[in-house]
């Protein structure tokens, strides 16, 4: 068996994986939903399927409760992911107000707003999981179970929205200011001492060939050195650029249910299909070395 099927395996049995799996279906449906080219192809495949034309209306509906059952499982999968955020918040709470982190050398102001600006993001983000999740009993829309009141969830659901979109903002200015900040963190290699080949050759007293081979090798250890800290550097820098941006894409979704935002549903289902990729490119690559490593 390929590690590439294996790695699909993984991914698609994986809570996180699979839960972006029903994102990228729902924002499809979305779309479907949403824009008259892809909907009408969607009927004229329905009508060869069928043999006949299916009403729009009736194709809509479907496609709008099938939208609301795919987001009502998703639901299932973070149901108790606040826990997680919260206690994320709380270690990076503890190790940045530890004694030990304010000792050492003194940092400019960007680069003590970092590590805050991650803690605000996971504990805004940890309470918008605990209001979506107070609210997933009513959510199941069972006549006589509920939890709040209809004017109470619609409430809390667009509180929860707001606390989502503040852990967006904050993560994307996370995200960005760690970009220069991990590219000055990481130095490229200085020139080899050995370079100096006039130098070397007198104290070691090599002759000009010799001089010559050891200038070459230098010369090749110094491009191979520069070339991992390029991979290293692109690596990181490119993983941070995509959570920006997708965190920033993200912003699109709560902040068209909390009115700050003013898009479209077509508009919210392609942001949501482009971030679902651009996030589950993470989940897929950790999956790729959980196979690897086993």
């Amino acid at each position: 068996m390929s590690l590439r099927f294996e790695q699909f395996i993984k991914f698609t049995t994986d809570s996180v994986g699979l839960e972006r799996t029903f994102r990228l279906f729902q924002a499809a449906v979305q779309i479907l939903a949403s824009f008259a080219i892809p909907f009408d192809l969607l009927l004229y495949t329905l009508s060869l399927s069928t043999g006949a034309t299916p009403s729009s209306s009736s194709v809509r509906a479907i496609l709008k409760a099938l939208n609301q059952r795919l987001g009502l499982a998703r639901r299932f999968f973070r149901l108790f992911r606040f826990l997680e955020s919260f206690n994320a918040a709380q270690k990076l709470y503890s190790k940045l107000s530890s004694p030990e982190a304010s000792r050492g050398e003194p940092r400019g102001f960007l680069v003590r707003a970092g590590p805050w600006l991650d803690v605000f993001a996971r504990t805004f983000n940890g309470m918008y999981l605990l209001l979506e999740a107070s609210t997933i009993v009513d959510a199941l829309q069972i006549p006589g179970l509920a939890v709040w009141t209809p004017e109470w969830e619609r409430t809390i659901t667009v509180e929860a929205q707001r606390f989502w979109l503040f852990a967006l903002v904050c993560g994307c200015l996370y995200n960005l200011l760690e970009i220069p900040l991990t590219m000055a963190s990481m130095p490229p290699p200085e020139l080899p001492a050995s370079l100096a080949t006039e130098k070397t050759a007198q104290s070691e007293k090599l002759d000009e060939k010799e001089t010559e081979q050891l200038k070459r090798k230098s010369v090749e250890e110094f491009k191979e050195k520069s070339r991992l800290w390029k991979q290293q550097v692109s690596a990181k820098t490119y993983k941070l650029g995509r959570a920006a941006t997708a965190n920033a894409l993200d912003i699109l979704l709560p902040g068209s249910v909390v009115g700050w935002v003013k898009v479209q549903p077509g508009t919210v289902g392609l942001a949501m299909f482009v971030t679902t990729i651009l996030t589950g490119m993470e989940v897929w690559e950790r999956c790729g070395r959980e196979v690897s490593g086993s």
